[in-house]
């Protein structure tokens, strides 16, 4: 006996779903379904008299904000969890042994009392303040439900109709995209919308708009007369696409509903289909399985104009359906640019949502937090648009505030809900940031021996940049780093991080010196092997974007890198393989290059002894380098050469380290005046810099030491004097 659902029990699936995909949780639990239950006038009303329904809901929605998301970045397929698969068979089982058609409301709920370690079930007996069986018979008196009919339509299945919500939409600057909505509506040809913007701008939101406008026009009322006649009856139905997917696991039955569905609208007239996400219905990729793309089989009813559509879609997804659209579907849409608001746009729709998250919280947002929000997602959430992003940050914080008991939300716990969200603390870091930059350059010169005027000439760029005295439009720096090696370049750049208080991605150029290989950064083209595995660059900016980006060697690297990289200093922007804007407005660009160290020496030929090497160095970058590259650099910052006054404060800086590590163990080290001279002689080397320096000690000095410690006659908490005669180091042990 096949057993349908209440288009109750649909529709509260339907907003499951919603719940599920707007926190971006990989499964549909029995806690999204209460939840989802909970939207239901009816359903409300019925446990407001058996127990506390707003107790329900905070304790549900408290349960889900606590589970992980899917990134961002990462594409969303939400599954029924394996409690959801429990719970419709028991209330399945239920429905069948009282011979009933369908599943019906109480039928779920009784299964929800039959689940083990749930904690659905867990809130609901909470919340209650009857008995269970009080509780089903009062659901079964109340239900509107028909459980036993046999006329439910399609759009009970899998439309609802979509309606604004009860609080007032404040779209500010908006009402031009609504206009044109109701103008390409009222087309003879091509009369179907597609709305275009990237996640978060309020394409939802403008819909939600339309579908008000169309509601509040009333029969006889100036609303109604004021729009067009032939949407004067028109009625907006969102259609499900993850329901109509269930249960179609053979060939022809996916065909079967769209076309009930369609069949069913067209002969009602007067109907608006609106689909959230264009990527739901298929059709992007030529791998797509023919019984499963539902954009295809839409296509007589996209060109019959018996049936209006508005859909949804972001850039990314429009640029691969163009690539494949063998059906010439884009064609028979009408493409809406939904563009980000402004900061000040943004700030007054936020200002306008406020009083409905102040109610739902039952907390007081401070004057201000509207806009402090606006500008720190701004900030610190680049691969998101507002308004969405910012009213995220104020839904947490009031979240933060309900939890803590705090009464007020405050721009401090806006910046506690950044932290949640990118991962960082932006108050700490702020503090600690602006102390290390007071001190950078002294901080840098402890680090980084001999480079002076290298370190004072970085600094300087980097404050400009953080005083706001560059443009905001460009990243924080571009420095082209140049000397021999082993004089500190790659040292500054891990320095620098360290000083910001920020991640270093370092990539090794010469692994980027043939043309192929220069897709690995922003991904393969569509079509390729790694196309769906993204860029290593874009994606490694993507998760930090606030960082240091060191790109070793660069003039080892294809000249393909170099177009790159003029994007970058240019616009501050990169567009990944799929389509993605990457931004690096908050990262310092380091490239490093051993260009023009070789020819330093021929500075000092001439009557005059001996010129500036850096100003020979300086000239060979620009014979190796475009004027287009160089013209858009910050600066270039040129390394001295390693001399034995540098060389002598690395050798103590890495003897200081090693004693270090070594009084830990409670070993202490000594190092006779003759045996320093030895190691500084061996190490002194100005063609190799400092890394011979490191070379001599592990191979003259840190042998000895781990000779004693793992076989001598003291393990532990003893003086080890490092000595030298004529045939190399030696190491006398006492206690101390």
């Amino acid at each position: 006996m096949e057993i349908n659902q209440t288009a109750q029990v649909t529709n509260a699936v339907v907003e499951a779903y919603g719940i599920a995909t707007e926190k971006r949780h990989e499964f549909l639990t029995p806690e999204h379904l209460l939840a989802g239950y909970l939207k239901d006038r009816d359903f409300w009303d019925v446990f407001e008299r058996c127990g506390d329904a707003q107790e329900l809901e905070n304790s549900l929605y408290a349960y889900l904000n606590s589970l992980d998301s899917v990134p961002e970045d990462q594409e969303l397929a939400i599954d029924f969890s394996e409690q959801t698969k429990e719970l419709f068979q028991t209330a399945g089982e239920a429905a069948m042994a009282a011979m009933a058609k369908t599943v019906q409301t109480h039928h779920i709920i009784y299964a929800y009392f039959h689940l083990e370690d749930s904690n659905a079930r867990f809130h609901l007996e909470n919340a209650l303040d009857t008995s269970i069986p009080d509780f089903l018979n009062s659901l079964l008196r109340n239900s509107s439900e028909n459980g036993d009919s046999e006329d439910n339509t399609p759009q009970d299945r899998w439309l609802r109709y979509f309606t604004s919500p009860d609080t007032d939409i404040n779209l500010v600057g908006r009402k031009e995209e609504i206009g044109k909505i109701f103008r390409v509506l009222c087309r003879k040809t091509k009369s179907n919308v597609l709305l275009v913007g990237g996640r978060g701008v309020g394409k939802t939101a403008i819909v939600r708009a339309f579908a008000k406008t169309l509601e509040s026009a009333t029969p006889g009322s100036r609303q109604k007369r004021e729009l067009p006649s032939k949407l004067q009856e028109s009625v907006i139905l969102e259609l499900n696409v993850s329901t109509l997917l269930n249960g179609t696991q053979y060939r022809g039955d996916l065909e079967g509903r769209v076309q009930e569905i369609m069949n069913a609208v067209s002969e009602e007239g007067d109907m608006i289909i609106y689909v959230d996400e264009l990527r739901s219905l298929g059709g992007m990729n030529k791998s797509d399985d023919g019984s499963k793309d539902i954009l295809s089989l839409m296509i007589p009813y996209l060109k019959s104009g018996k049936v209006k559509f508005i859909i949804s879609a972001t850039p990314e997804d429009v640029k691969k359906l163009s690539s494949n659209d063998q059906y010439g579907v884009l064609s028979l849409f009408r493409q809406i640019d939904i563009e980000e608001p402004s900061d000040e746009e943004a700030q007054k729709i936020l200002e306008g949502m406020i009083p409905s998250l102040a109610g739902y919280h039952g907390v007081k947002y401070m004057k201000g937090t509207a806009a402090h929000a606006v500008a720190m997602s701004r900030r610190y959430m680049a691969d998101r648009c507002l308004p969405d992003k910012a009213a995220d940050l104020l839904d947490e914080a009031g979240a933060y505030a309900e939890s803590l008991k705090e009464p007020k939300v405050t721009n401090t716990l806006i910046d506690k809900a950044l932290a949640d969200i990118c991962r960082i603390d932006v108050q700490a870091a702020d503090e600690e940031v602006k102390d290390d930059l007071y001190n950078m350059e002294k901080r840098l010169g402890q680090k980084i021996f001999g480079q002076e005027k290298a370190i004072r000439q970085l600094s300087e760029a980097i404050l400009m940049s953080k005083a706001g005295l560059l443009d905001s439009g460009k990243t924080v720096g571009n420095f082209l780093f140049v000397g021999p090696t082993g004089v500190g370049k790659t040292e500054l750049s891990k320095a620098l991080a360290q000083q910001l208080h920020v991640p270093l991605h370092r990539f090794d150029m010469s692994e980027y010196s043939e043309k192929h290989s220069v897709a690995k950064l922003i991904g393969s083209p569509a079509g390729y092997v790694g196309y769906d595995d993204g860029g290593i660059l874009t994606d490694a900016i993507r998760r930090n974007p606030h960082c240091v980006l060191l790109l070793d060697e660069i003039e080892k690297a294809h000249e393909d890198i170099y177009n790159l990289l003029l994007q970058v200093m240019d616009y501050a922007v990169i567009t990944d393989n799929k389509g993605r804007k990457v931004d690096f407005r908050n990262v310092v660009v380091i490239m490093t290059s051993n260009a023009g160290a070789r020819y330093a020496h021929k500075a000092s030929v001439g009557f005059h002894g001996k010129a500036d090497a850096g100003a020979a160095m300086a000239k060979e970058v620009k014979s190796v380098f475009a004027p287009e590259f160089i013209n858009r650099l910050t600066s270039v910052v040129v390394f001295n050469d390693l001399d034995e006054k540098m060389a002598g404060l690395i050798l103590d800086d890495k003897i200081k380290k090693l004693q270090e590590r070594l009084y830990a163990r409670k070993i202490r080290l000594e190092i006779t005046p003759e045996a320093y001279e030895r190691l500084l002689k061996e190490g002194f080397s100005p063609e190799y810099g400092a890394r011979e320096i490191e070379r001599v000690l592990n191979s003259r000095l840190t042998p000895l030491l781990m000779r004693e410690i793992l076989f001598g006659k003291r393990k532990e908490n003893f003086t080890a004097k490092v000595a030298a005669d004529s045939e190399g180091l030696k190491i006398d042990t006492a206690r101390p």
